[in-house]
């Protein structure tokens, strides 16, 4: 009973990798668009960038937790600035 559980959720988790692997690049595409409305600082704009720009890199490097991560301490930000 617990092995078909546990094969359940791995298959359940397997499947859910692609779609969130999909949605960092929309991300960033949303942050980017949003620096060009933002009145934040020119630094403060920079670390957004520097955020929006590593969290595409973890993307592509495959390292989707952490580019998630990255890219929603860049939204908070601007979020924060509005």
């Amino acid at each position: 009973m617990i092995s078909k559980t546990l094969t359940a959720v791995a298959a359940v988790a397997l499947m859910g990798t692609p779609a969130l692997a999909a949605h960092c690049p929309k991300d960033a595409a949303a942050i980017e668009h949003a620096l060009t409305k933002t009145s934040l600082s020119a630094a403060d704009k920079a670390e957004v960038e520097r955020l929006k720009n590593e969290g595409v890199a973890q993307h592509e490097a495959g390292n989707h937790r952490e580019s998630e991560a990255l890219l929603a301490d860049a939204m908070r930000r601007l979020l924060l600035a509005e």
